[in-house]
């Protein structure tokens, strides 16, 4: 007796290779070929993940927001990047990847006036503890003066340096690239 399907003299409805090229038809169609122009319009630039995060958290039109990854293994802290170029009107969140408790604290004998005045005026100079992974820090760099503003973040793990640089900002109805 024979099981349901195809015995050994039967040939299938279509050639061998073909569900596999429908399956590639369909998934170029779903993943931004065909639906992708239908539901972007053709040319239309992708999101800006930046510029999108930015604007969920209310900063300035053209603003971008930046990240710096906290983490650490055995006595290393680690900061990635060390060294971040944003504008002012832009924001930097600190994000903890482990479950080490983190600080992080601007350095004010590093500062020149205007940048301690600052973060004097807008209570940014330090961090509340970061305690849990995942933990945000948010640095609002509105009406922020350009320059450099060295930073510490502390933890378990000892400490790691890193600096944010400020450009000067966006005028109204300036666009970024």
């Amino acid at each position: 007796m024979q099981p349901e399907g195809l015995s050994g003299r039967e040939k299938p409805i279509l050639p061998r290779g073909v569900g596999f090229l429908v399956f590639r038809l369909w998934l170029g169609l779903v993943g931004g070929g065909v639906l992708g122009v239908a539901c972007g319009g053709e040319g239309a630039p992708p999101p800006d993940p930046e510029r999108e995060a930015a604007r969920a958290l209310g900063l300035s039109p053209g603003a971008r927001l930046h990240r710096v990854v906290l983490g650490g293994r055995g006595s290393q802290e680690h900061v990635v990047p060390t060294w971040l170029e944003v504008r002012s009107g832009d924001a930097v969140e600190f994000v903890t990847v482990d479950h080490r408790v983190h600080v992080v604290r601007f350095l004010p004998d590093s500062l020149e006036v205007p940048q301690r005045e600052w973060l004097d005026r807008s209570g940014q100079g330090t961090s509340p503890p970061l305690v849990y992974r995942g933990s945000r820090f948010l640095f609002r760099l509105e009406e922020a003066p350009p320059g450099a503003y060295p930073f510490l973040a502390e933890g378990h793990g000892g400490r790691m340096a890193g600096v944010i640089l400020v450009q000067p900002g966006l005028r109204a109805g300036e666009g970024r690239r």
